[in-house]
């Protein structure tokens, strides 16, 4: 972490809203039920098995970082495991996003940066009844997180290959709706705010964004504050480690909270 990033963190932790700050009773009710409650479903077991078998594997890959790239990562070619540590959401994001998708049950969900395939599969295993898209840029991570998906037999996945840019609108024209979208890829701000911006052509009253490492760069941090200015975004939530936004229509009242995760 930069200086900056831990200034960023501890104010974080020192200004951050529990349940009992809140007025709010969907955010309560969010707080309580995603965030404060640890009780484990069944598949974290399996899931937190995948992650140990990824954490050590030594296999290595070349990958073509379409992104703004990795600050932890560098060099073309990457082990498993580097990634596994670096590269995906980490248990307590991971359940949390998750416990997330499972209480909301969207239909259909777009993930952009599919890496290794682990965070796909807490999605699938959460809503095995919905249909996830989720598109990586590089052809050889693109290629082992479909055996992984294979392997688990997660059949409600669809893997795509290719630009974000140009895959994502090619999706979105297909779709009916985006109930569910988690940007996990180019944590730059124009791309950003493209994502954005397309997802909003399909979003509905009950669409939910994600966007993680909101707090990763300055270019980060700004399309952040732009999208929760959005005239419509209803709710915003800062948990430090994803940003979430909601559009309900029967909240009259813009509002914006920080949340201590």
């Amino acid at each position: 972490m930069t200086l900056k990033t831990i200034l960023t963190f501890l104010n974080y932790k020192l200004t951050a809203y529990t349940e009992h700050d809140v007025h709010s009773p969907f955010v309560y009710n969010f707080y309580t039920e995603l965030i404060k409650n640890k009780h484990p479903y069944n598949d974290f077991e399996l899931l937190g098995k995948l992650r140990e078998e990824l954490g050590v594997s030594s296999k290595t890959i070349e990958v073509t970082d379409l992104g703004a790239g990795s600050k932890k990562l560098s060099g073309v070619k990457r082990s498993i495991r580097q990634i596994a540590k670096h590269g995906i959401a980490q248990k307590k994001q991971a359940e949390f996003l998750y416990r997330l998708v499972n209480k909301f049950n969207p239909k259909t969900l777009v993930e952009l940066g599919t890496s290794l395939g682990l965070t796909s599969l807490y999605f699938s295993k959460a809503i095995p009844k919905s249909t996830l898209y989720t598109i990586e840029g590089c052809p050889n991570l693109f290629n082992f997180s479909k055996k992984l998906f294979q392997r688990q037999e997660a059949k409600n996945i669809i893997s795509l290959n290719g630009n974000f840019n140009s895959e994502l609108p090619a999706l979105l024209s297909k779709i009916d709706s985006l109930d569910f979208l988690y940007i996990d890829g180019n944590h730059a701000y124009e791309p950003t705010m493209a994502y954005f911006k397309m997802a909003l052509q399909k979003k509905n009253a009950s669409t939910i964004i994600v966007f993680d490492d909101i707090y990763w760069s300055n270019e980060m941090e700004r399309a952040w504050k732009e999208i929760c200015a959005n005239t419509e975004v209803t709710l915003s939530l800062d948990l430090f480690y994803f940003g979430i936004i909601f559009f309900r229509p029967e909240q009259k009242n813009k509002e914006h909270f920080v949340l201590k995760f």
